[in-house]
């Protein structure tokens, strides 16, 4: 789209939007060759926030608007080349906290409101060297709420305001040196588990020891006397250890064991008597694990996940809220084999769910369902060579497209860029015009490297040879239909196949039609030959997947978002 064959004026305007919205940006942070690897992307006032390394100044905290010049170290924590590496972050109260190790304090909490001055720890909890390590940090009621350790208590549940006068211990819940150890699972995203404590009903929820009871179910709300155990599930200090716990339908569903049961399915309404195993997918004591690693994922009134049963393995599940209304959506891996459908997260996107899964013959590949067994089955086989398993993972969803990570060649473990409307024929690989390196996706503790901000798909990859870095992907828009004023003009058929029609043209008027992919790379421009109002494009040589069709001349000019078959 930087040919000079169209007009000014439609190159402006398109670049105004289609180059925004559909362009690969790299940001070389650690310039040259060098790997600056960008980790705990995150978004926050309209920018993003990471760590990154250099060799001048070691792994600190970052933050970019999406350029060049708008990405920049914050603050050195530590400073020249030692680390204070900041994770963790999480958005509360207009402000944002992390965790980092300044090398005098440990591991403690920090706090940013976006300017190097304004960034700084709250409390030394575990005085001196020794780290605090906060973790399980959770926004509620505008106050963070996250368990950290100290010298006298261990680790307890922790309370901040975002002042240092306003940060302290909210509950000694397990007196002591040992701590309470409250933990929150709250799902899964594309990053991984969510490690935050779970909200419902006016509190939030977590586990717990008491030193008593073993790790049990706890609410609070936000109060030391409002903090305390729901319920004793397992009896004794053994521990029922709940997690994910998921409101649904004014209840909480959530993942649990007894002395009778295993890590079963059970709901609570935040009470002792309102809480109860739900199902016993996998009877006796062995563990069906519901929702273990694919969290409890909500679409159409429904909760799905994965759990294990004797005869099937892990498979897709749903449940209503019922016992008789939870059920296994599908076999995919017929038999006592495991196709472990959602393990790698489970995304609700147009009406249907998608995931990874193993049927046995393509190895582990994209596949969907809308709840029912007819209507679960296989997307594509995303990947070749070696074992045939792709392993889709990472989903988002953006401007009508489903973006994740997957394996294009297997035998080499290539994970790459993908998206997909769905459908086989638009479920493709995306990368920069220039991406020769194999595997260029990249990881942090958390999971895959990358978030969404203002429209844009911030990530840490490794496309070429400027190393690990940050890459900015601005994903085409669906609002993208049309450049200037409305004409009449119309192209067709969409989806396409072997030509694109074009009608509702000026007879007596000239015509030029550029067709650019969803990278931004101009595939085709030729001016267009018209037969009264009509012209054909003919586009067998097109690979199969999403479009830009521009058309201008005689005064007009018309973009159609199209696919190819």
């Amino acid at each position: 789209m930087k040919k000079n064959t169209l007009p000014t004026i439609l190159f402006c305007l398109l670049a105004a939007i289609t180059a925004r919205a559909q362009t690969f940006t790299p940001i070389d942070i650690n310039s040259g060759s060098g790997n600056s690897s960008p980790s705990y992307l995150t978004s926050y006032q309209d920018k993003v926030y990471f760590w990154a390394t250099t060799a001048a100044n070691g792994t600190e905290l970052y933050v970019s608007d999406g350029t060049p010049a708008g990405t920049q170290m914050l603050k050195d924590i530590v400073p020249g080349p030692g680390s204070s590496y900041p994770n963790n972050f999480i958005e509360c109260n207009n402000l944002l906290f992390f965790s980092a190790n300044d090398s005098v304090h440990g591991t403690e909490l920090w706090v940013t409101d976006g300017t190097s001055a304004g960034t700084q720890m709250l409390t030394d909890a575990n005085t001196g060297t020794a780290s605090g390590s906060p973790y399980y940090m959770t926004p509620f009621n505008n106050k963070l709420y996250y368990s950290t350790a100290d010298a006298t208590h261990g680790t307890e549940l922790w309370v901040t305001d975002g002042t240092s006068a306003g940060t302290s211990l909210l509950k000694d819940i397990n007196p002591g040196v040992d701590g309470g150890q409250p933990e929150g699972y709250k799902g899964n995203s594309q990053r991984g588990t969510i490690n935050q404590f779970n909200e419902y009903n006016g509190a939030l929820y977590f586990r717990a020891n008491d030193g008593v009871h073993g790790s049990e179910l706890w609410k609070t709300d936000g109060t030391s006397a409002g903090t305390v155990m729901v319920t004793d599930i397992l009896p004794g200090p053994g521990g029922g250890r709940p997690y994910c716990m998921t409101p649904y339908n004014g209840k909480m569903i959530m993942g649990a064991t007894d002395s009778i049961h295993g890590y079963e399915l059970w709901i609570s309404d935040g009470t002792p008597a309102g809480t109860s195993l739900l199902k016993d997918i996998y009877p006796g004591l062995a563990y069906s694990e519901p929702g273990a690693y694919s969290g409890f994922i909500e679409l159409n009134n429904k909760l799905y996940f994965m759990a294990t049963a004797a005869y099937t393995g892990y498979e897709l599940w749903s449940t209503d809220g019922t016992t008789v209304g939870t059920t296994q959506v599908a076999d995919i891996l017929a038999g006592p084999g495991s196709s472990f459908a959602g393990q790698y997260g489970i995304i609700p996107w147009g009406g249907k769910l998608y995931f990874a899964a193993n049927d046995s013959i393509n190895g582990s590949q994209l596949w969907a369902s809308d709840g029912t067994a007819a209507g679960t089955s296989l997307v594509k086989v995303l990947g070749t060579g070696g074992s045939g398993s792709s392993v889709p993972r990472a989903f988002l969803s953006y401007n009508s497209q489903l973006i994740f990570v997957a394996g294009l060649n297997t035998s080499t473990t290539d994970l790459e860029l993908w998206t997909s409307d769905g459908t086989a024929a638009n479920t493709h690989v995306i990368a920069p015009a220039v991406a020769p390196n194999i595997s260029p996706m990249n990881t942090d503790g958390s999971g895959y490297a990358m978030c969404w901000n203002n429209g844009s798909l911030f990530m840490a990859a490794n496309f070429n040879s400027i190393g690990d870095e940050l890459w900015i992907y601005n994903t085409p828009s669906t609002a993208i239909t049309e450049v200037g004023s409305a004409t009449g003009i119309t192209a067709y058929p969409n989806p396409f196949s072997d030509a694109v029609s074009v009608s509702g043209l000026a007879q007596a008027g000239e015509y030029r039609v550029t067709i650019t992919d969803i990278t931004g790379r101009e595939i085709y421009n030729s001016a267009l030959e018209t037969s009264g109002d009509k012209a054909t494009i003919m586009t067998r040589d097109l690979s199969a997947g999403a479009y830009l069709v521009n058309v201008s001349g005689s005064d007009m000019r018309q973009t159609f978002k199209m696919i190819k078959q």
